[in-house]
C-alpha cells in the first residue's frame, strides 16, 4: 500500500463532499464525528460519480438513483430507490436496479498528520 497526501485537514468537513484524485482514482473525502474517511467516487449500481450526492451523518446518497452507502464501512444501506433524485414507487425500484444486487462501495484507509489528510491506496 502507498500512503498519499490528498488534502488539508481543514478542507475535509462534516457532511460535505470533497473530491480528490489519487493515483488514478477519484475519491470522495468527508468527515464523520471528527474523523476523515475516503471512498471511491463511483456508485456500485452503475459506476457513476457521486460527487453531487449528499452526506448525512455517515451516509452518502447517490444523486442518480438514491442508493445510500456508509462511508465508514462502504456497506450499502439502501439500494436503488430514485431516478435523478425523484423517489420511485417500490415496484419500479427493481426495474431501475437493472438486475444488479446491492453492493458496497470501495473504502480507503485514511490518517491525519500535521494538518494533512493521507489515504492508503494499493501499489
Amino acid at each position: 500500500m502507498k500512503r498519499i497526501e490528498v488534502a488539508n485537514s481543514a478542507d475535509v468537513r462534516e457532511n460535505k463532499i470533497l473530491v480528490a484524485r489519487v493515483d488514478g482514482l477519484l475519491l470522495i473525502l468527508t468527515r464523520v464525528d471528527g474523523r476523515a474517511y475516503a471512498v471511491e467516487n463511483k456508485c456500485a449500481h452503475l459506476g457513476w460519480s457521486m460527487a453531487r450526492g449528499s452526506i448525512t451523518g455517515s451516509t452518502l446518497r447517490c444523486p442518480w438513483h438514491g442508493s445510500r452507502f456508509d462511508v465508514c464501512s462502504g456497506k450499502n444501506v439502501d439500494w436503488v430507490n430514485a431516478f435523478a433524485g425523484v423517489p420511485m414507487p417500490r415496484w419500479a425500484q427493481g426495474l431501475m436496479a437493472l438486475g444488479k444486487e446491492p453492493a458496497p462501495i470501495r473504502t480507503f484507509e485514511t490518517s491525519e498528520e500535521s494538518g494533512r489528510v493521507f489515504v492508503s491506496v494499493p501499489d
